[in-house]
């Protein structure tokens, strides 16, 4: 299982910048070489502070600067080109069009294969390699000999060319120990229904049941992950939004939706009904 580069706390490497804190220090700098001018470091049109508000600005941007050179060498904050040659190390190129996620993902499971082979990261980037359709996969053991592997695919008219490119890639040479077989299926969706009333604060759009439907939508793409469970509270955290009073659900209502190893969570029968101002 590799680490959710997500959840990591923020590294000490990088610092947290203020620009107010940079002028307080240069005022208090000065005035311990310039007690003399107490009466004036605080006024707003004087021209000294004028210039310690650009030595503090110039500062800054020398400092983020540094915490950008920073974020550039570690692989949760890398992006572009420095992500590339964080593949680069470990002899992983970036396919045609990959997005950092994906390139960010297949790293890590570059580095956990390196173990050897026969691991599921092993198994998980052969997959995403063999076609950038692949999504993520999960592995299992089907029976003694027997590796089975779930490929959750972007595009699912593509299932048989798909599966016959990540079939050929699993063939190629030291791709899998000898004597492994390797069974090959593809993810099935699980609809994610359920019926939820919101009610608005008076200052609240009057369209805010709609704006919260499609915020669900796109926060359910990114959550949802092959064989993640979907539980109601995170469902309720994110229908309110700013300005939602209350959600209701409906008597019949899980408290989770249940997600098998082999199924990822889609959106189904949403239905977001406006309860009105409360």
């Amino acid at each position: 299982m590799s680490i959710d580069l997500s959840k990591l706390p923020a590294p000490t490497v990088i610092e947290e910048l203020s620009f107010d804190s940079l002028v307080d220090a240069h005022k208090q700098e000065l005035l311990q070489r310039q007690p003399n001018l107490a009466n004036v470091i605080n006024l707003v049109s004087e021209p000294l502070v004028k210039q310690l508000e650009v030595f503090a600005y110039r500062e800054m941007l020398l400092r983020q600067r540094i915490n950008q050179a920073a974020r550039s060498n570690l692989l949760a904050y890398a992006t572009g080109t420095d992500l590339d040659h964080k593949g680069a190390f470990y002899d992983l190129a970036r396919l045609a069009d990959e997005s950092d996620d994906r390139y960010r993902q297949r790293i890590q499971y570059r580095i956990a294969s390196l173990a050897g082979n026969g691991t599921a990261e092993q198994y998980k980037l052969i997959a995403m390699t063999a076609s950038s359709n692949v999504r993520d996969s999960n592995v299992y053991l089907f029976a003694p000999g027997v590796v089975g592997l779930i490929l959750w695919l972007s595009d699912q008219s593509q299932v048989e060319a798909t599966e016959s490119l990540v079939t050929a890639a699993m063939n190629e040479p030291n791709a899998k120990p000898v004597g492994i077989s390797i069974l090959i299926s593809t993810a099935k969706l699980k609809a994610i229904d359920f019926t939820a009333t919101v009610y608005r604060e008076p200052a609240a759009p009057v369209d805010l049941s709609v704006q919260v439907h499609r915020i669900f939508i796109e926060r359910l793409a990114s959550y949802a992950k092959l064989g993640k469970n979907i539980p109601l509270s995170w469902i309720t955290s994110v229908l309110h939004q700013p300005y939602i009073s209350r959600v209701e659900y409906g008597d019949s209502q899980p408290d989770l939706y249940q997600i098998a190893f082999d199924e990822y969570a889609m959106p189904g029968q949403i239905n977001i009904i406006d309860g009105g101002v409360q």
